[in-house]
């Protein structure tokens, strides 16, 4: 099995999730407690609520426009994080959402450079309000023309971020069982499309 039948497997839902731990309902309960009448201010309405054992992502959408929350307490992930990512287009495909996206982060970092700026510690659960209170005034802050459906910005920082990356690569015997390294077709589609 490859990295993206993962992707596709997961969507497909035949693979066995387990249920998520009381840390991740309470930090998305949390996160729709506290994001969620703001966006509807922009006419962003709950689409998707995704809970796993160390996974929490949470989808808001309006028309083609989505942000997602989500966050990562899998002890493979440390330090533990979560995002507040902008996107356009299918919120459910792996390399669309992948290429056509980016973080809250990055929009600030073009805005002031001179600003910290990364994803957002996953807090202790004392602190989940705190924690997503800034989160979100920092959208308010940062993002309100994507809010407002005006994407010059997010194009822009979108195809900065897309032009620094490489395309995922295969690393795969040929029939010598020497290894070659090759592009993945689709992820070499989607940085022409998106860079």
């Amino acid at each position: 099995m490859g990295l993206f039948d993962i992707f596709r497997k997961k969507k497909n839902n035949s693979s066995k999730v387990d249920p998520p731990t009381k840390e991740e309902i309470d930090f998305a309960e949390a996160t729709k407690r506290i994001f969620g009448s703001s966006l509807e201010q922009f006419d962003f309405k709950l689409h998707r609520e995704e809970l796993e054992k160390w996974f929490t992502t949470i989808i808001y959408r309006k028309d083609k426009l989505y942000i997602k929350i989500s966050g990562s307490t899998h002890p493979r992930d440390y330090p533990n994080s979560y995002n507040v990512v902008l996107g356009e287009g299918d919120s459910e495909d792996f390399f669309q959402w992948d290429w056509n996206s980016i973080a809250l982060w990055r929009l600030k970092k073009e805005i002031k450079p001179t600003e910290k700026a990364q994803d957002y510690s996953f807090p202790r659960p004392d602190k989940y309000d705190y924690s997503l209170t800034n989160a979100k005034q920092e959208l308010l802050q940062y993002a309100t023309e994507f809010l407002n459906g005006d994407l010059a910005l997010f194009y822009e920082t979108r195809k900065k971020q897309n032009q620094e990356r490489e395309p995922y690569k295969i690393h795969s015997p040929d029939d010598k069982g020497n290894y070659r390294t090759t592009d993945e077709a689709t992820s070499v589609e989607q940085k022409k499309k998106y860079s």
